[in-house]
């Protein structure tokens, strides 16, 4: 919708004398016209479903007078056959005709150019060929089909009533003698709406065909809502549509119903059976009764409120006249289970009967690797099986002094997959010494019994520094700089000195977070090193160890150097 124009009246009239009455349209059509020397040209000239004219000039064009004039056809010395000044304004910002536009008699049906003229608040008028400017500049002087009118038979639908009736009738307004009759028989039709079912929107549509009277009727089981719903007569030969119309919306209004039961048995062997057993209601005018013919589910999954899909169902059946019902359930595996109705968009979430039902089964720890890293950090990897029970079981690293007794969890994680027919998983944790035995573990569940890997021993040497000291302490800039230090590595209780121990200095300029290398090197006999680098600027400089596969990683204290 455009802008009205600020603090013009509501409407101005443009006095003149109507010549014509009609013309159905197809929609906006946008005219692109010369530059006038007021800047001021035709943005828009339409065919109302009614038979108006509509005229929307260029952004900031106010006229003060509009003309239309209907031309025979795009020749140059074409004949006017209907031209009218009485136009009105609207807040919208564009002139309209104040009646339909009617064509002398036996003027064929067809599209016709027209010339705009209006007068600028400067005085000047300018003139606008519709000729020039293709189907943008057209009249159109058609049958127009339209529909009268439609509705729904009910407003809503429910669990009992899942279907509704649309139906309306359709017309047709003829340009050359002002009337309206019911639009021909086999009509077409086309109506689409949204449905929400199920967690998902569709877009369904279908056409329909009028009757001798102009009627239609269409009869929709969405399995849900009918929302944004449009509905148009669909083109035909020598017929303008009119626009599409909005339908109303038809809700579903949910039946609200509750459910007890109890299983039989809590434990049973792979493959056997036990009994469902309980009752449903529904609620109605006079309270609850019995919901017959209600389509019980068992699952191992809850209730899917949102999709209503129906996945892992383990038994069903429906309800009999009492609400009652009764059926076998067979169970493969430990699980919990769930009964409840069958969820739809017709029923209100109710929740469910929840139990479990016990099926043990043997489990088994596959490609076990357990690694100690230079960090101290444990790693464990492996499959568990088997693979239509392990997805999501808990897998702990475990350690012990002395691999037989004292076992104490380091860290647990969650096998996960199981289409490969295995649950992949990665356990991390940290040693709890530098030295010990470990093991996975999967303690039983109620879908696996309890299983453990063959015991490693894992060990590394722990080092340290023993001294750090970065010389002179404060050097000239870009002057030399001299790291010296002790490593050591703990042999039994004692540390000693760690010989040919490789090391790097590190160095942080002042204001960053990142730490730079500038020098490497490797420690004496005495676990000592000396190693000369620059005093780059100022800043903190470390020594680290870079380990091998036997002992663990260290790091000197820090020390802050001011560059002169």
């Amino acid at each position: 919708m455009r802008i009205s124009r600020a603090h013009r009246p509501a409407a101005i009239r443009a006095a003149g004398i109507l010549l014509i009455v009609t013309g159905l349209g197809a929609g906006p059509l946008a005219a692109a016209g010369p530059a006038f020397a007021d800047g001021v040209t035709v943005g828009q000239l339409t065919t109302g479903h009614d038979g108006r004219l509509s005229v929307a000039l260029s952004a900031g064009g106010e006229a003060l007078w509009v003309k239309v004039s209907v031309r025979a056809s795009a020749a140059p010395d074409a004949a006017v056959l209907a031209s009218t000044d009485d136009l009105t304004y609207s807040v919208q910002g564009d002139w309209s005709t104040e009646r339909v536009l009617s064509l002398p008699q036996g003027t064929a049906y067809g599209d016709y150019p027209v010339d705009i003229d209006y007068r600028m608040p400067g005085g000047t008028v300018q003139h606008w060929e519709g000729a020039e400017h293709g189907v943008s500049g057209l009249f159109h002087y058609r049958l127009h089909t339209d529909i009268a009118k439609v509705g729904f038979d009910r407003a809503s639908i429910d669990y009992d009533h899942r279907e509704v009736v649309l139906s309306g009738t359709a017309t047709v307004f003829d340009p050359a003698t002002g009337n309206t009759r019911p639009a021909d028989a086999g009509t077409r039709v086309r109506v689409a709406w949204s449905s929400f079912r199920d967690g998902t929107w569709y877009r369904p549509s279908e056409t329909v065909v009028t009757d001798a009277s102009g009627a239609f009727e269409l009869k929709i089981a969405s399995g849900g809502t009918v929302q944004y719903g449009t509905i148009a007569v669909l083109p035909a030969e020598g017929t303008v549509p009119g626009p599409a119309r909005e339908l109303p919306s038809v809700d579903v209004v949910p039946l609200t119903y509750r459910i007890t039961g109890e299983a039989s048995n809590t434990r049973v062997h792979s493959g056997k059976t036990f009994t469902m057993s309980g009752g449903v209601q529904r609620l109605g005018p006079d309270g609850w009764v019995p919901f017959a013919g209600a389509p019980v589910v068992t699952t191992d999954r809850r209730p899917d409120a949102w999709d209503h899909n129906l996945t892992g169902v383990m038994g069903r059946g429906t309800s009999a006249a009492d609400g009652s019902f009764s059926y076998d359930v067979t169970a493969t595996y430990t699980t919990h289970h769930y009964t409840f109705v069958a969820p739809s968009d017709y029923l209100r979430e109710a929740g469910s009967v929840q139990d479990d039902v016990t099926v043990p089964r043997a489990a088994k720890l596959d490609k076990v690797r357990i690694g100690l890293d230079a960090y101290g950090a444990v790693t464990a990897t492996g499959h568990l099986l088997p693979d239509w029970t392990c997805a999501d079981q808990s897998v702990s690293l475990q350690y012990s002094a002395n691999g037989r007794s004292g076992w104490q969890n380091v860290a647990s994680a969650k096998a996960e997959g199981g289409t490969a027919g295995y649950c992949p998983f990665t356990v991390r944790g940290r040693a709890p010494r530098d030295s010990g035995y470990y093991r996975l573990a999967h303690t039983e569940s109620p879908t696996l019994l309890g299983v453990t890997s063959p015991v490693v021993k894992l060990a590394r040497v722990a080092t340290r520094f023993a001294s750090f000291d970065m010389t002179p302490n404060a050097p000239r800039l870009n002057g030399p700089l001299t790291a010296k230090g002790t490593v050591q590595y703990k042999s039994g209780a004692k540390w000693v000195a760690y010989k040919g121990a490789n090391v790097t200095v590190l160095f942080r300029p002042k204001g960053e977070s990142e730490w730079y290398w500038t020098v490497k090197g490797k420690t004496d006999s005495h676990g000592r090193f000396s190693l000369k680098t620059k005093a780059y600027q100022d800043g903190t400089w470390a020594v680290v160890y870079a380990p091998d596969a036997k002992h663990f990683y260290s790091e000197s204290k820090t020390e802050y150097v001011n560059a002169r």
